[in-house]
């Protein structure tokens, strides 16, 4: 069975992600993914060269297969509204950069992480100095155009976010202090924690064939979703619920999907346990420095995901697979 697994990640993994995608738009995306990378590492690690690190070896296909995605993904999703046959066709995409990443990820992340490593040999300050560079390419190209935004957004709840955003944080260290201020050992074990759980999943997922199995779920479910009254994927409540309910009593959920839910299920109710009294407090805290308009945006947006929510968990609850 793993061999068969192998063998279709495999396959999919060298399929083009880049086909008809314009080599010069490509080109573009490299050149300035280089003009960032000389900017953040020019000073504190000089001999960090860009195409080694994320054009070659075990990074070489999917970075240039994520790119491509990207790409594709800005032009497929170029409309006012998004419908599910929009969704269901692109997920054979989704598929092949998924299996690409169970097979080549870990290997990449490895290639970044030893050149890191090399940069810190070289450099003692090495950490300091990259976010000092982050901190003045900031400063340089879109603190203004962060400020204008806010400016022009008074109001509105991105507005207002942004406009707190910029007065609490000034500087680096002004978020290394808010993070030190927050980040308690409990916190820290717990993020430790939830970070093995996830690369449990993650190796889980992938040496199932998940993505595969899913791939097939959502193009089936999309596509019969996709018509009739559900004609936009912002929305579920209503007729796409229906007809989502619909293909659930003629489809079960793939079991590996619903491990990843149901372990998804723990983590909330862990976090609301733990941590409801510091998230009121934070909301609290927001709301109190939102404007009417702002908060009144805010508000909105939260029952409207609270509603769909239900709608979603209401179709999961009456259709929840049978696995051991």
């Amino acid at each position: 069975m793993r061999a068969i697994i192998f063998l279709a990640i495999v396959g999919v993994a060298f399929g083009n992600l880049c086909k008809g995608v314009n080599k010069r738009d490509i080109n573009a995306a490299f050149a300035a993914a280089r003009v960032g990378s000389a900017a953040i590492f020019g000073n504190s690690c000089p001999g960090f060269d860009f195409d080694s690190v994320a054009l070659s070896g075990k990074c070489k296909a999917i970075v240039k297969q994520a790119t491509c995605y990207g790409l594709q993904a800005a032009s497929h999703y170029d409309s006012d509204v998004v419908n599910y046959g929009q969704l269901a066709s692109d997920v054979s995409n989704m598929e092949e950069l998924g299996n690409l990443a169970c097979a080549q990820a870990r290997g990449c992340f490895l290639q970044v992480s030893a050149a890191m490593e090399a940069c810190k040999a070289a450099n003692a300050d090495f950490v300091q100095d990259t976010i000092d560079a982050a901190e003045s390419a900031y400063k340089e190209n879109f603190e203004d155009k962060a400020a204008a935004f806010a400016k022009s957004s008074k109001g509105s709840l991105l507005g207002d976010l942004a406009s707190m955003a910029l007065d609490r944080f000034s500087s680096a260290d002004d978020i290394q202090d808010f993070i030190e201020e927050h980040l308690t050992e409990g916190v820290k074990s717990d993020a430790s924690a939830a970070a093995a759980e996830a690369q449990a999943l993650a190796k889980g997922w992938c040496d199932d064939g998940c993505t595969s199995s899913t791939a097939r779920f959502l193009e089936g479910i999309f596509g019969h979703m996709n018509g009739g009254g559900c004609d936009d994927a912002s929305e579920f409540c209503g007729e796409c619920q229906s007809r989502a309910a619909s293909y659930f009593a003629r489809n079960q959920l793939p079991c590996c999907i619903e491990k990843v839910v149901r372990r998804g299920i723990v983590a909330y109710d862990y976090v609301i346990a733990n941590y409801s009294d510091a998230l009121e407090s934070y909301g609290a805290a927001v709301g109190s420095g939102l404007s009417a308009s702002g908060l009144a945006e805010a508000k909105a947006i939260r029952d409207r995901v609270v509603e769909e929510f239900g709608c979603v968990s209401a179709v999961y609850s009456a259709n929840r697979p049978e696995c051991a």
